[in-house]
């Protein structure tokens, strides 16, 4: 599925209006969409009673046509005003007149905010209300909240009833997620055609609740046309690229990972990624590390072969371990970096084994930090072979000597320059997660859970994305799905456990479940 800015939508939905539906169609079907969704809120629509605080303009029309469709279902509605009539845009008060011959039906009652005797109504409209449907303002909001609208997003907030938000909460900037001075804080948020940047960005994310895309009818043609090349990364695109093993398969064929990883100092980050390959279903992991550690990686995970390699005098590898290493592992993939320090040795080794390694290969962490204010020789080190790199914000900006922006359209096309014309897949950690391809493609995780933000996450998803790659899947592949099972994982370590006490080695040990939800949905 594609996320677009809130200009690209319109331009969507001018251009199927132009050529394809009319846009009191469109606006049929958003209705409907929001109409259906409020079975969310009750078993038996024709018994709840909704609240629709209206704007003017097309985002109050979709709010018009759910009111109607309730209505003719048998449900009761209340219509807040902010506006006149005469004020409505062309689509929305064609919608307002095609309530007449339901206003006398008892079924709708209509109050003008911020007109005589309007406080008692509202308060009384409030108190009987089951759910709240936010009309407010829609996608295109760009300044901060008027005062009228400001009170009614209070109103709002201030109900304490269930709240839905029609393409997204009022107030927040429907391209950076940004919140122009207030924003309603909505339970379910259904955006229409395809989901906004300022829905899946923080903090407008926050405000969402749950969301639900509707699909209005947008023709792929035209989306095909407008040339959007960034996507949800949904549970669609993860089954897609799950590796699947034939039932007579051995260990070798289900992949070989060496993992080059860990100190005396930071033996925990090695034991967690080599972990998290193994629980992604890669066949064979070796850990490449200093004899400091080799007690604490194989009494945590005996599966793990250790493969002693020299140490410095500060207790982190060597450049001497490279040729150990060449003379007694085999592998189809490399991850290297986590836990293994910014030791000038170590460094010049990381820089050795990028160079001299011919497989696939995952940098980061330290493997990343020796690369430091030199991402050029990484990226030409790339035209070898693939590689992926997995940075947070702080090691992208040593990386690249430059500060990462946070808005999303600015990110997307600064992460998408930094891979061009090279063979880096760039993982940019987050809240959220933001792959950047060599194609120009740009996924976006929608999924993930504050729990994540412990030490050795990364080490983690680094794991994780290495023991598919080594399973022979393509970079892009691993990426994607290592960033999917390792936020899904941290979803479900939290479920059992709360987000306070979660570790790292609980989004580890929950891989598998991720996994299993996917082979699970592939096998009905």
């Amino acid at each position: 599925m594609y996320v677009v800015t809130s200009e690209q939508m319109r331009r969507l939905d001018e251009e199927t209006i132009k050529r394809f539906v009319p846009g009191l169609t469109l606006m049929e079907r958003a209705g409907q969409g929001v109409f259906d969704a409020l079975a969310e809120f009750s078993d038996d629509i024709s018994t709840l009673r909704v609240a629709v605080f209206l704007g003017r303009g097309n985002n109050a029309g979709d709010g018009l046509v759910a009111a109607r469709l309730l209505a003719e279902a048998g449900g009761s509605v209340v219509l807040l005003y902010l506006h006149e009539s005469d004020e409505l845009s062309p689509d929305a008060y064609k919608n307002y007149a095609r309530l007449d011959r339901l206003r006398s039906s008892g079924k709708i009652e209509e109050v003008l905010l911020y007109h005589a005797g309007w406080e008692d109504k509202t308060v009384t409209a409030l108190q009987e209300s089951d759910v709240l449907i936010d009309a407010l303002l829609g996608t295109g909001i760009n300044s901060p909240v008027r005062e009228n609208y400001a009170a009614a997003i209070e109103l709002i907030n201030g109900s304490g009833l269930p709240v839905l938000s029609i393409d997204i909460p009022s107030g927040v900037n429907g391209t950076t997620g940004d919140v122009m001075g207030t924003a309603v804080a909505a339970d379910l948020t259904v955006t229409m055609g395809l989901p906004k940047t300022g829905s899946v960005f923080y903090p407008g994310k926050a405000f969402n609740g749950s969301l639900e895309v509707i699909d209005i009818g947008i023709p792929r043609e035209v989306i095909a046309e407008a040339m959007i090349d960034t996507h949800i990364l949904d549970r669609e695109t993860a089954l897609a690229d799950l590796p699947h093993h034939r039932p007579d398969t051995h260990k070798f064929e289900r992949g070989a990972l060496l993992v080059v990883a860990g100190s005396r100092r930071f033996a925990g980050a090695a034991q967690l990624a080599a972990v998290s390959a193994l629980r992604t279903g890669c066949g064979i992991v070796y850990l490449a590390g200093p004899p400091s550690i080799r007690a604490v990686v194989q009494t945590a995970a005996p599966e793990i072969i250790f493969v002693e390699v020299p140490e410095t005098a500060t207790g982190s590898i060597a450049p001497a371990a490279l040729a150990v290493i060449e003379n007694q592992v085999r592998f189809n993939a490399v991850a290297i970096g986590p836990g293994m320090t910014t030791d000038e040795e170590t460094s010049r080794f990381v820089r050795d084994c990028v160079a001299g390694f011919e497989s696939p290969m995952l940098v980061d962490a330290d493997g990343l930090n020796a690369f430091e204010g030199a991402y050029q020789e990484l990226r030409a080190l790339s035209l070898g072979r693939p590689v992926i790199v997995s940075p947070h914000s702080g090691e992208l900006r040593r990386l690249t000597g430059s500060v990462i922006p946070v808005g999303p359209e600015e990110r997307f096309e600064t992460l998408r320059t930094l891979v061009e014309g090279a063979s880096v897949t760039l993982v940019h950690k987050g809240a959220p997660t933001v792959i950047a391809h060599p194609d120009g493609r740009i996924d976006v995780n929608v999924f993930g859970h504050p729990g994540l933000a412990t030490a050795g996450s990364g080490d983690v998803l680094t794991g994780a994305i290495a023991g598919l790659l080594a399973q022979g899947v393509s970079p892009a592949e691993a990426a994607r799905l290592g960033v999917y099972i390792h936020s899904r994982a941290a979803e479900i370590a939290a479920e059992d456990l709360g987000e306070r006490g979660m570790l790292a080695g609980d989004c580890s040990e929950a891989l598998p479940a991720a996994l299993k939800e996917l082979e699970d949905e592939l096998a009905r």
